[in-house]
Formats: C-alpha cells, sequence, structure tokens
C-alpha cells in the first residue's frame, strides 16, 4: 500500500506539472478557456495514472490502491486545473502591466497554482491516510518538495521564454532576409537593363564580352556607344566597394557617361565631365575607375583615355603588349587634374581586350590570384585566328579553373575586339 500511495502522489505532482506545461504550448490561448486546459489536465492524469498501476497490479489486485491512485490523480488534475485557471486571471493582467511576455505569466500561474495544490493535497492526504506520528514530517517532505519542483517548472518556463524570444528574433531576420532579398533581386533586374544586353555589331569590328557581378548586384560598369561616323565608344569601369551603394553610384555614372559621350565624343573631356559631375553629387566617398575607348572602324584608330583604370591589351599578331595612355586618378579622387587621351593605330586582325580588376585578382580556395601573366598567356595562347566570342569563352573558362569552385571574389567585367 504505501508503493501505491507514493505513486499516487507522484502521479499527482506530474498531472500537476503538465497541465501548465501543455497549456503553455498554447500561451497565446484566452485565459478563459478553461474546458480545453481541463480536458488537458484530466488525460494526462489518465495517462499518469494508467502507468502507476502497472506495479500495483503485479503484486495483485488491489481496489483500493487503484482508487487511490486514480483519485489522488483525477483530484490534483482538477485541482490544478482550477488554481492554474485562477492565477491566469491573476497572473495575466500583471505581466501584461510590467510588459512580460505571455509565457511569463503562465509560469507564475503555474508555479503558485502548483504550491498551493501540492501544499494542500499534502495535508489532505496526511490526514487521512498517514499516522499522525508521521504527518508533520510527511507534510514538510512534499511542500519542500513541492518547492523544489516549482523552482524547476520556473527554470523551465524561463528557458522557454528564451527559446521563443529566439525563435521570434529568428523569425524577424528571416522576414528582414526575405525583403532584402527581394529588393536585391529587383536591383538586380534594374541594374541589368542598365547594363548592355549584347555588344553592338559595328562594321569592321567583332565585339563580345559583358559584366557579370559577384554578387546580386555589383559595382563595375559596361558601355557601348555607337556615334557618329559607325565609331562606337566602349567604356569599362569600376565603382569602389560592392553591392548596393556601389551598384548605385555605377548606374548614375553610367547615365552622365552615355549623355556626356552624346555630347563630346572626345574621352578625354567625357572623363572630364563626368569627373566634374561625381565631385558635386557624390562628395568625395567613393571613386570611379574609368577608361574610354573610341574606335573609329573607318580610320582604323583607337582613342584611349583611362582614369585609374587597368590599361587594355593590344594582340597584334604574335605580339601582345599593354596600351599605355597617361593614366588619370580615379574619378572623385584627389584634385580636378585634365585628362590625357592618346591615338593608336589598327591594324586588320588586331585584338583588343578591355577589363576590370576582378579579372585578374580572381582567387581560388588559397587566396592565389589569376594575375596579370596568366591573361597574357591566355590572350598569346589563342589560334589565329580568333574571334572575339572564342576569346571571352576561353578567358571565362580559365578564370573558372583557375577559381575551381571558389566563391568568386569581385565584379568582373571583359570586353574583347576584333578588328576585321
Amino acid at each position: 500500500m504505501a508503493g501505491g500511495t507514493i505513486a499516487a502522489i507522484r502521479s499527482c505532482k506530474a498531472s500537476v506539472m503538465l497541465s501548465p506545461f501543455s497549456a503553455a504550448a498554447q500561451s497565446g490561448e484566452h485565459i478563459t478557456n478553461f474546458p480545453k486546459m481541463l480536458r488537458r489536465s484530466l488525460t494526462a492524469a489518465t495517462v499518469i495514472a494508467l502507468i502507476i498501476i502497472v506495479p500495483i497490479m503485479v503484486r495483485g489486485f488491489d481496489l483500493r490502491g487503484i482508487l487511490l491512485t486514480f483519485g489522488s490523480s483525477y483530484f490534483i488534475a482538477i485541482s490544478s486545473a482550477c488554481l492554474l485557471w485562477l492565477m491566469l486571471r491573476w497572473a495575466t493582467p500583471l505581466a501584461a502591466r510590467w510588459g512580460w511576455p505571455p509565457i511569463r505569466a503562465w509560469a507564475m500561474a503555474s508555479v503558485t497554482g502548483g504550491m498551493i495544490a501540492n501544499t494542500v493535497y499534502s495535508i489532505l492526504f496526511a490526514l487521512l491516510f498517514i499516522a499522525p506520528a508521521n504527518r508533520l514530517a510527511f507534510i514538510g517532505f512534499w511542500t519542500v518538495m513541492g518547492l523544489v519542483l516549482s523552482l524547476v517548472i520556473t527554470f523551465v518556463f524561463f528557458a522557454l521564454e528564451r527559446i521563443q524570444a529566439d525563435l521570434r528574433r529568428g523569425r524577424e531576420a528571416q522576414l528582414r532576409n526575405a525583403v532584402l532579398a527581394q529588393e536585391l533581386q529587383l536591383a538586380r533586374t534594374i541594374q541589368e537593363r542598365l547594363l548592355p544586353d549584347a555588344p553592338p555589331e559595328i562594321s569592321g569590328l567583332s565585339i563580345a564580352g559583358g559584366c557579370y557581378p559577384a554578387r546580386e548586384v555589383g559595382g563595375d560598369l559596361l558601355s557601348y556607344q555607337v556615334i557618329s561616323g559607325g565609331s562606337v565608344c566602349i567604356s569599362v569601369g569600376d565603382v569602389t566597394g560592392k553591392s548596393v551603394g556601389a551598384a548605385m553610384l555605377m548606374g548614375v555614372t553610367l547615365g552622365a557617361l552615355q549623355a556626356e559621350i552624346h555630347d563630346h565624343e572626345e574621352p578625354a573631356y567625357v572623363l572630364g565631365e563626368v569627373d566634374r559631375w561625381l565631385r558635386s553629387k557624390n562628395h568625395g566617398k567613393r571613386f570611379v575607375a574609368l577608361s574610354i575607348a573610341l574606335i573609329n572602324p573607318v580610320q582604323s584608330t583607337l582613342t584611349l583615355a583611362n582614369a585609374g583604370q587597368l590599361a587594355p591589351v593590344l594582340r597584334r599578331g604574335a605580339e601582345v603588349r599593354y596600351i599605355e595612355v597617361p593614366v588619370g586618378l580615379p574619378l572623385g579622387m584627389g584634385p580636378t587634374t585634365l585628362h590625357a587621351q592618346d591615338v593608336t593605330a589598327l591594324h586588320p586582325g588586331d585584338v583588343l581586350v578591355f577589363y576590370t580588376d576582378g579579372v585578374v585578382e580572381a582567387q581560388n580556395n588559397a587566396g592565389e590570384m589569376w594575375g596579370f601573366e596568366r591573361l597574357i598567356d591566355q590572350i598569346t595562347a589563342a589560334p589565329e585566328p580568333v574571334s572575339a566570342h572564342e576569346l571571352v569563352a576561353s578567358i571565362r573558362g580559365a578564370l573558372d579553373a583557375h577559381a575551381a569552385g571558389a566563391e568568386q571574389h569581385d565584379d568582373i567585367t571583359l570586353v574583347v575586339v576584333r578588328v576585321i
């Protein structure tokens, strides 16, 4: 009988704990939903009583033990549900006044109600079933046990509160990331529309290439402008920084650049006008490295002006060399200066390669850069005659092979022009 009594008490204790746990899982549930709370508590009490009755039945059928176990369990289930409901009527407004989350109100209610139910039941049980000499010790023992279990429940509730807070912050971060992803996708769409879809078809020239951002949006810019007399102006640039800020400056710089090219056509003068515009709008926070190449297929000339951009490469037969012109500072950097331009004669079969630093600074997993030497070797090794499209594909293939799956380090812009 002692075993059954202890088992019944443990069953009652478990019922007290499980009822608030099941309700706390629905911490947003209205506190007046007492029937649902009672059903959950009675269900938990039934399951636990059935489990505990097994050792009692092993020793033989004991009707008194069975009735005591189920009676104790249901008594605590009903009393704990009632106490929890009453305590919630007190704890919920108090928690709201103090700015606590709902789960903390459940913790206050369950701990207070559990301690009251445990103390009352210990006294009643002692008066009915415990010998007078042992009643005080019994009541003291279970009162202390109730306090300990209440502290454990409090700890669990606060742990659940922290988990809920972490989950809430995770959902908020996920929502922010989703919004940011949509905005970046929109920015990428806008940027793709600003950049040329395909190189223009110019008599006497074969042009291939494009701009390949490292992230959703990039800071590299590329422009093909067909102007009077069948000439084409190819502008390749790189805005300092990455992502949205660089992409925005790239977009406005591209607009100013295209307007100035149509108005003036001279590459050096265009650089000066774009530089002046950047200084008035950008306040020196970001800079733009930009080269402008005006190719006249009729006169077979290349007029090049360069503001901080990498020197383009010229392949003529077996000779491969850089086209060296006076290189000024990037636009928007340092004091205002006049930009120089130089004219290079072109021959049939000449190949011009324009690129940004994302090409030569492409890295593999070991952090090794592709470098200028590999670029020159790739251009030199291209079979003669090589088309512009073939050379672009060859260089990009070599970059991918060098990266060996490593994440693209920087935006890449690559343009190849072949003189026919």
